[in-house]
């Protein structure tokens, strides 16, 4: 198992970005290689439940992903789930108020299948694809939450 860790603070106060970014029916934009949710139960709150696709070298991974944390104490906002399927992982999001802003914290832990990795590369490889990917993901929602 790896663990990715990013932060990021964004110009737009907790709740609009928490709001946003909470939201599985946005994913897909901000997402790196994530499709637009199937089969969606809930709205995002603890228990929701969906269907999607994790697109890695081409290769498109089916995925389960279940809500497991969606909450909101003072000043900060919390959303954890569970992701099932040819990648697992727990991913951990964390938005706390940054002055005016927010700053966004994600703590993934995640592994491939063998039989996947041999499908889309060697460990090395994928290590650093899914590190660019948070990357570009975090910077996608940064953008799109600055934007007016």
């Amino acid at each position: 198992m790896w663990t990715i860790r990013k932060t990021m603070v964004i110009d737009r106060p907790v709740k609009e970005v928490f709001g946003y970014a909470s939201n599985p029916v946005n994913w897909y934009q901000f997402y790196v290689g994530l499709s637009e949710p199937e089969n969606l139960e809930g709205n995002g709150e603890v228990g929701t439940t969906m269907n999607m696709k994790y697109t890695m070298l081409g290769v498109h991974l089916p995925i389960t992903l279940e809500v497991t944390k969606n909450s909101r104490e003072g000043n900060s906002c919390f959303w954890s789930g569970h992701i099932k399927g040819a990648v697992s992982s727990t991913q951990s999001w964390t938005y706390n108020a940054e002055g005016t802003g927010t700053e966004v914290n994600l703590d993934m832990e995640y592994e491939l299948p063998g039989s996947v990795l041999g499908k889309v590369a060697n460990k090395l490889v994928v290590k650093k694809l899914m590190d660019n990917s948070l990357e570009q993901t975090m910077n996608n929602l940064k953008d799109i939450c600055e934007t007016d």
